[in-house]
Formats: structure tokens, sequence, C-alpha cells
């Protein structure tokens, strides 16, 4: 099944999984569950969806992105008839899609994304008479246009994960550990990386061949990370950071219009609700980890407010340079260049002569060489003020 063979869950089932039912209603629905394993799986693979979504960023189409992938739908009425089942459903689920405006095929594409279990099969037609008709829908291929914006995504991911690895590092061989693989877990670029290289087979050899390229090399540095990690556990040794180094710096990451998306979620919020734990049930790698799952969400304020976080509760903390540099460079990835030199004068002093060895890598290893060049200005422009 393609992405734009999506059929929506019944309603109950929305009700129940939102919270939504009378306690009568609920455990009837419950028994209903337990008797009938293919709903079972259903209302597991909504949670995990309604789950996804609150981390995935709201992204600008293109102009014309619509048109292009509803222009692959075989007929147009099925494709009015699928916009209809996204109006008609929960909000909770289709929130984030419609916030970006998204047709219907555009959704669908949006949930390949995000990698819902159990949405897809390997089916490229299906019937929908059970949805009121019977036409059948024509396989959706994404052009490149249309997958740029996911492109992006990975790539900021990995030139995230490439820093953050490259600059921090802990004289405890288990903390650094936990602190690679939850850079991994965060970073979500293994399951993404997947789904990539089967998204991109469609495109003309021409434009497949950097990606592909790039996911490739990608793919054995994740594998290089995952090995050290797992090797360095069971020979009871630190975590060689050089070979880990060494293999994402093989990785080329893709040049043109993908260097121009500006990806950004800004919703404040350190994690989601149902997440959030007291800050003595956090250690210094989890309380910094908030720092880092919040970047690669791309929600800039939520760096801000994890930082502050970080800085109530761990005024000593072996990632206070990191976090303060993560607060600096959300503000320029906020485009408030001022705020970041201020915050930059206020946690690391007026100038570099004032930094340690320790926090010069540390600044030079969070921050892009652009955002170097526009925080450096913008310090300029303050001591002139």
């Amino acid at each position: 099944m393609e992405p734009s063979d999506y059929q929506p869950f019944d309603p109950q089932l929305h009700d129940y999984v939102d919270g939504r039912m009378s306690a009568d209603d609920e455990r009837d629905f419950a028994r209903k569950l337990e008797r009938n394993p293919e709903l079972k799986k259903q209302a597991e693979a909504l949670g995990k969806a309604l789950a996804l979504l609150k981390t995935l960023p709201v992204l600008e189409p293109k102009a014309g992105f619509d048109d292009r992938v509803i222009g692959r739908v075989r007929e147009e009425k099925l494709a009015e008839r699928a916009r209809s089942q996204i109006v008609s459903a929960p909000v909770p689920i289709w929130q984030h899609i419609v916030q970006v405006g998204l047709g219907a095929a555009a959704a669908a594409l949006v949930l390949a994304v995000i990698g819902v279990p159990g949405m897809f099969a390997p089916d490229d037609e299906i019937n929908l008479s059970s949805s009121g008709g019977e036409d059948v829908a024509a396989r959706v291929m994404p052009a490149e246009a249309d997958l740029l914006p996911v492109l992006a995504d990975h790539r900021a991911r990995f030139e995230s994960l490439h820093r953050s690895v490259a600059c921090t590092r802990v004289d405890d061989p288990h903390e650094q550990r936990k602190l690679i693989a939850l850079e991994l877990e965060y970073s979500d670029l293994e399951r993404r990386n997947r789904w990539l290289r089967e998204a991109i087979s469609d495109l003309p050899a021409n434009r497949r061949l950097e990606y592909a390229d790039f996911l490739d090399a990608l793919e054995a540095a994740l594998a290089t990370i995952q090995h050290e990690v797992s090797a360095s556990l069971q020979e009871s040794r630190p975590v060689d950071v050089a070979a880990i180094e060494k293999a994402m710096g093989a990785v080329r990451t893709p040049r043109g219009e993908i260097e121009h998306y500006q990806l950004s979620l800004n919703s404040g919020e350190l994690a989601p609700e149902d997440e959030r734990v007291g800050a003595d049930s956090l250690d210094d790698v989890a309380m910094y980890s908030l720092v880092r799952r919040a970047e690669y969400r791309h929600d800039h304020r939520a760096v801000l407010d994890a930082v502050r976080f970080y800085a109530r509760n761990m005024q000593t903390g072996r990632f206070r340079h990191h976090a303060n540099a993560s607060a600096v460079g959300a503000y320029l990835r906020l485009g408030q260049d001022r705020e970041a030199a201020a915050r930059f004068a206020a946690d690391f002093g007026d100038y570099d002569e004032d930094l340690t060895p320790e926090q010069l890598q540390v600044i030079r290893g969070m921050l892009t060489e652009h955002e170097l060049e526009r925080l450096n200005t913008a310090r300029q422009a303050l001591r002139n003020e």
C-alpha cells in the first residue's frame, strides 16, 4: 500500500485513544479490543502516531506542493474523498498537517515520513469500496521538491549529531556511552534513513545519486557509532570517539537548494506533557539531553526553556557550557542575533580572550561557521552601542 491509500480509522477508535469516551463506553470498547486483535493493533498504532506527531516539525510547503502530489492520483474524485476524510478526522492526529494546509496525498506523505507502524503494506493498489466507492488509487511518487523539506530535516539532524558528539567529552566511559546513545535516540536518524532510502528510489538517476551517497555514508556512520558504543561496553573500555568522528567525517551532506530550508517548530515545550518528570529524578546527562532533544526537533524556544531548566538545577553541571552555547545557537536560529550576542557576553564574557580552551572548543563545535560569523558581527555591534 502506498501513502495515498490511507483510510481513516473507526471514529470510536479515535475517541478511545484520545480519552473522549465515557467510563462505561471505554470499558466496553476495551473489551472489544481484547476480542479483536486487529482493532487492538490499530489502537496501538494510532497512539504511537499521536506521540510521533507531537515531535514533528511544522514545515511550510513549497508553492504547488499539493498540486504536484495530488496530480499523481489517478482519480480526482478519490483525492477529494481523501481530503474529506482528513477534514473529518479528529484534530489531535491531523493538527500538524492541517496547519500547513496540505492536501490528501501530501498528508499521506507526512504519515509516511513519520513511519506510523502498520499504516502501509507493499501493495501498489487497493480497493476503497469500504470508504464509499470502488475507485483504485494510483501510486504516489514524490518529486524531489516534495522530499526536500524531509531531506533538509535529515541533513540538519545529522549535522547536529556530528557537532555535538565531536565537542562533548566526559571522563566517565559509561556516561560518554550514555550521552552518545541518547544522541542517537533523539536524532532518530536510523529510522528516517531507512524511509528516505526507499523514498528517493523513484527520483531520476541523475538526482538520486547525491542523496543516495549521503544516505549510504550516513548508514555506515550510524553502524560504526552503534558498534563502538556496544563494543566499548562489552570490552570495558572507553568509547573510541576518534573512530566515531572519522566515520561521521566521511559523510558528505547534499548541497544546493536543500541548504535554504530553515526548520523551526517553536512550541516552547521541554517535552510532551506525558513525558515530563521532576528535576530530582534527572541526572546531569539526562537533564542536558532535554536540550539536545529540543534541538533535534528544531524547537528553538524549547531549547531556551531546557537551558533555563538545566541552569536552575545544574549550576555547576558538566554540560553547562554546552547548554549555554545551545542557547546562543537557539537565538541565532530564531533570527535574534542581538539576543545571541547578549547571551554570549553574559555566559562567556565580552572578548574571546575571556574564554577558556574548553569553552572555545564548545562554542566552535556547537555553532556552524555561518552562525559564528553572525555571532561575532552581533557581538561587535553590541560592544559599540
